[in-house]
Formats: structure tokens, sequence, C-alpha cells
């Protein structure tokens, strides 16, 4: 029989409960993981617009249970066709700027605003994913997040957070300003009563069409030819072209052997760096080396500056980074000086969901407008909030990341599914770069026997470069890391910052059952196949 906390059915991690327990009803009404992943993927796009949904990018991976292989379906986020390398001048003497700290362009033109938009890829992955794995009609499942978008829903204190630290931004931009600050004043949360309530009559509107007529009635309708001319009009390189031609992409992988562990997940994201990372962890492990802060530190500095100058928009040539040979060398070579800090470790906004069915498939999905509030643009006919994703290119010409068009960005999003002999696991995480360094240490210390859980709330650090962030729970090994050469900075973690990224997943040991594992700290949600038993992570 199950512990407490377990399920033998089906089970939902996301970031508001809300969410949460729209993918809880699909479970209930027979569908799969899927159709439960799906549906809580539309509603977090609901309640937390400010992290994702349709005007943003998606990737799931997807494993059916016992199975060698996995499916990714990605939907990035991909440069229109009238972009070119050198589309944004560079603001000389600033500092670095957007997801990886490249040279700042003038006017943040890559960040905020109508040249920032790239060709939103969520809604083609969501219903392709759909498509292939789910076993209830798509309007029954977009059916929870239609209701969320028309009757509206109270503004929890995360969102209202949210919405305060991008005022300034939002109030530039009249649709915006109108939805997140009526009134001149940001959305308040439940200080002394319930917060404000947030109603999205114009994406219900939207969700019912592809509720309707699926992607296709999105990008080549009414929604995506709105949202081309608003950002046509206003400047931008979208046009309606990128969107109708717009198509997911699904491909069968193989796992990444990493000691006992298989993962999967899809390469051509950050998960190739925390592959990269774990992969030097374990080799170093092989030569006695302690698996502590500094060689942690060491490995990430490593994988992050692999990162930037092999991972490429031609999504091929890298794909050793992940491998064990690559580790072995690099750890060989440990007598080179640490790489070059490139710039602040941008925290980044998505939002990460996990669900298994009563069959044991299992699901991992990340989907983002990239920063927070994407390019702080709503677009009014549609009241979709549409990404920044031009700021996933190096805005420099003849660099691997350059923009080029039609090509994915390099994206920090980390779905992953991993198994071996202690079990299956399923994890990712929200916080821009951070997340990378995030599902790495989590995963090893699941593999090292903790429970999803105490592996989440355990102290962690992020390092690139010279530069570590350090959680204040491990502040003794400061100094053994400045003595490796680097620059350290003890931070703690506290419920609207995010310095380690907010995680969250489910796991299942042999012989037991299905548990969550999630941030406590910030506002998550467990949904499992009993709805009697949804609930809200105490925050």
């Amino acid at each position: 029989m199950p512990g407490a906390g377990e399920t033998t059915g089906g089970l939902v991690t996301a970031p508001d409960p809300r969410a949460a327990r729209a993918g809880a009803l699909m479970l209930r009404a027979g569908g799969s993981a899927v159709d439960a992943a799906v549906a809580t993927a539309f509603a977090i796009g609901v309640v937390e617009p400010y992290m994702s949904g349709l005007g943003g990018g998606a990737w799931l991976v997807i494993r059916e249970p016992g199975a060698r292989t996995a499916t990714t379906v990605s939907g990035p986020i991909r440069a229109p066709g009238l972009a070119r390398a050198d589309m944004f001048p560079l603001a000389p003497g600033a500092d670095p700027a957007g997801l990886y700290g490249w040279p700042a362009v003038a006017g943040d033109a890559n960040i905020l605003g109508p040249l920032s938009v790239g060709t939103p890829g969520a809604v083609a992955a969501l219903c392709r994913a759909h498509a292939r794995f789910g076993l209830l009609p798509l309007a029954e499942v977009l059916a929870p997040a239609i209701e969320l978008a028309e009757e509206g829903h109270q503004t929890n204190w995360f969102a209202s957070s949210a919405i305060c630290s991008e005022a300034r931004n939002l109030r530039g931009f009249p649709e915006s300003a109108a939805l997140f600050l009526p009134d001149g004043l940001p959305l308040r949360g439940p200080s002394q009563g319930p917060g404000d309530r947030l109603t999205q009559p114009r994406l219900a509107a939207v969700l019912r069409e592809i509720a309707d007529g699926g992607p296709e009635r999105f990008y080549r309708g009414r929604a995506g030819q709105a949202i081309a001319a608003f950002v046509s009009a206003r400047g931008g390189s979208l046009r309606a072209a990128d969107l109708a031609g717009y198509e997911a992409v699904e491909t069968e992988i193989d796992p990444v052997e990493i000691g006992p562990l298989r993962l999967y997940g899809p390469l051509a994201t950050g998960v190739v760096t925390a592959a990269e990372a774990l992969q030097i962890v374990e080799a170093a492990g092989r030569r006695g080396l302690d698996p502590g802060p500094r060689l942690w530190a060491r490995a990430l500095a490593r994988a992050f500056d692999d990162r930037l100058r092999e991972v490429s928009t031609a999504d091929s040539g890298w794909e050793r980074l992940a491998g064990a040979e690559h580790a072995e060398r690099v750890v060989a070579e440990w007598h080179h000086p640490l790489p070059v800090t490139r710039g602040p470790a941008k925290a980044g906004c998505t939002s990460h969901l996990s669900a298994v069915d009563g069959r044991g498939m299992t699901v991992a999905l990340t989907q983002t407008v990239l920063d927070l509030f994407g390019s702080r643009l709503v677009e009014p006919e549609t009241g979709i909030v549409l990404n920044d994703g031009m700021m996933y290119f190096d805005p420099r010409p003849g660099q691997v990341t350059s923009i080029a068009p039609g090509a994915a960005g390099l994206s920090a999003v980390s779905p992953v599914i991993v198994s071996g002999p202690g079990g299956e696991a399923v994890l990712g995480a929200s916080g821009g770069r951070r997340i990378i360094s995030a599902v790495a240490q989590i995963i090893a210390r699941w593999r090292d026997g903790a429970t999803l859980q105490a592996a989440i709330e355990a102290p962690r650090l992020h390092a690139e470069g010279r530069k570590v962030w350090l959680d204040r729970r491990q502040e003794s090994a400061a100094a053994d890391l400045a003595a490796a050469g680097h620059d350290v900075q003890v931070v703690e973690e506290e419920p609207t910052t995010w310095h380690f990224a907010r995680p969250g997943g489910v796991e299942r040991r042999p012989g037991r059952g299905w548990t969550p594992g999630v941030d406590r700290m910030k506002p998550y949600g467990v949904g499992v196949q009993d709805l009697q038993r949804t609930e809200e992570i105490p925050e």
C-alpha cells in the first residue's frame, strides 16, 4: 500500500494549485499523463501569464512505462524570417545584458518591445503532444484553462510581486498596463483579504478557438494574424507567415548514460549543460575527488563555458558535451585556469510541471515567455503576453548563437526524466540559467539516495566562470571556494528571489508509489487523481 503522500494513480505538480487541479481533472476523467500535462500547461499560462503562455515556447519529454527511449516534443521560440544577425545595434560601454550576459543592445531592443518578439511555439508543441498521446478530446483538456480565463482568478502574492517588480516596464506599454496595472496600480495580492481578480475574456476566446480548431486555428487564424499585425505595426520583425508556417518538432531520443542513470531530455536546451555537469562530477568521483561545493563549482563553471563557446543554433555538433568521454578529458585537464565569468546570472522566468498517470506514463514539461512578462507586450485583441525570444541570441554576427531566420535560440529550460536502479524521477525548474545548475544538483542528490523532496530542499550553489552564488546554509564552504579562485557571493533564498531556481517534480522508488517534490518556499500545487486530495503546498 502507498505510504503517506504516495499514490499509485496519477499525479501532477505545477507552480500553482489551480493549474495542478486542471491536470487532476484530466486524470480523474481517464486521461493520460499528456492530457494532464497539457491541461495544466494551458491553465498555468492563464494564472501565470508573466511566466508562460500562448505567446511563448514549450518543451515536453514523454516516456511510456519501461520504454528504452522517450519522445521529445519541442516548440521553441524561433527568430522571425526577417530577422538578421546584425539587426540589433550594440550599446558601447553598457553592462552585459540578456539571458547569457552578451553585449547590451541599444535601448534593450532585444529584451523589451516589438523587435524582441519571436515566433511562439507553445501551442504547436502542446497540441502535437496531445494529438499523439492524448486520450481525451482537446476541448475537454482546455476547459479548465478557459474557465480560469473567463471567470477570472485571484491574484496571489507571488503574481503581485512579479507585477510590482516589472511595473516600470509594463506602464510603458498601454495594453500591458491595462491588464496588469488597472487604474495605474499593480494588481494586489492577498495582504488583508482576497487578491484582486484577474479576468482575461480575450484570452478565453483564443483558447476556445484552439479547443475547436486545434493549432491551425491559432497560427493561421484570427489570433495569429492579430499578433503579427500588432508586432509589425510597432516595428517588429514578426509576420503572419512566421506563425502560419510554424511546426513543432517531435523526436524519439535515447537516454544519456551517466553512471547508473539514464537521463532523457531535449539536448538542444539547458539539458546538455546539466548532463555535462553531472558527467564531470561522475568522472571526478571515479578519481576519488570529493563531490562537495568546490567540485560542483568547477564542474558548473566548465559546463557553462562550454555551453557558450560550443552549443549553437545549428542543433548539432556539440552533443558530445553530454558524454562521459568529454567529461573524462575535462577532469584530466583541471590544472587549466577557471573560465571567465561572462555576465550576471540572469534569472529569467518559466513554468515547469510534471505529470504521471496510473499506467506509469511520465511527462516533464517546461514552457516560457522567456523574461518576466516576456517582451512586456500584450496583444490587445487576444490578451496574449508576447515573448522576448530574441534575447536567446547573441546580438553579434559571427557567433555560434548569432541570430538567423527561423533559428531557435539558446534556451536554458531543462525538463528531464531520469531512471536508474533507485527508481524514476521527473524534474524541471524555472529560473533562467539557474535552472541548469539546480536540475543537475538535484539529480545528483536523488541518485545518491535522497528523496526528491529532500534533494530539492537541500542547499545548492550556482557557478559560472569564477563567480559562485552560495546558499547561506553552505557558508562554511565559502573560504574553500575562495581559495580555489572563485569569487563567492553568499545569498539567502527567499519567497520572491531566484538565486537557485524554482524546481519541482515527481518520483517513484522501487516498491513505492509516486510522490511529489516541490519548492515549498514558492507557491506550488499538487494534483492527484482523487480530487479530494488536491492540495496547495504551504507557502
